[in-house]
């Protein structure tokens, strides 16, 4: 662990983390983004399920990184149950940041969990087809165009 002291919010979400767990591999109706890297690292992975009503009924997480890390995405989590995806791709890192009182030196870590979040939704839209993913444009689990497409 750095030198950095942590707040009692990343603390508690580190001590009993919440949405932890992934669901299988192609599980019907879930989205799943992730960002950072092993290699650096850092890697956060969001998965959401959309209901019916187009909200986010559920989300889960995995980590691999610290505790600012772990809690980001534990927020993160939390924060997506009950959004809608416009409202799950406007989570800003700095309202992840400020309300786990994360210091300078780990805000990246408020902004992968942010960027893991928007991936899962576009994953979601791609997978079902919903929302600009047009006919020849692809993105992978990462938000990344595949066969030249773009967004």
């Amino acid at each position: 662990m750095s030198s950095a002291v942590y707040s009692a919010a990343v603390r508690e979400r580190c001590r009993e983390p919440r949405r932890a767990g992934a669901w299988p591999d192609g599980e019907p109706g879930v989205g799943t983004g992730s960002a950072g890297s092993l290699d650096a690292g850092v890697w956060t992975r969001l998965q959401v399920r959309v209901g019916a009503d187009g909200r986010i009924d559920d989300a889960r997480f995995k980590v691999f990184g610290c505790s600012a890390a772990i809690a980001s995405a534990s927020f993160a989590a939390d924060a997506l149950i009950g959004a809608t995806l416009a409202e799950a791709r406007a989570l800003a890192p700095e309202d992840v940041a400020v309300a786990l009182g994360l210091s300078g030196d780990k805000q990246a870590m408020a902004a992968l969990a942010t960027e893991a979040a928007c991936n899962a939704v576009d994953d979601w839209e791609r997978r079902t087809g919903t929302g600009d993913w047009g006919p020849g444009i692809g993105h992978s689990a990462d938000g990344k165009a595949l066969s030249g497409g773009t967004r």
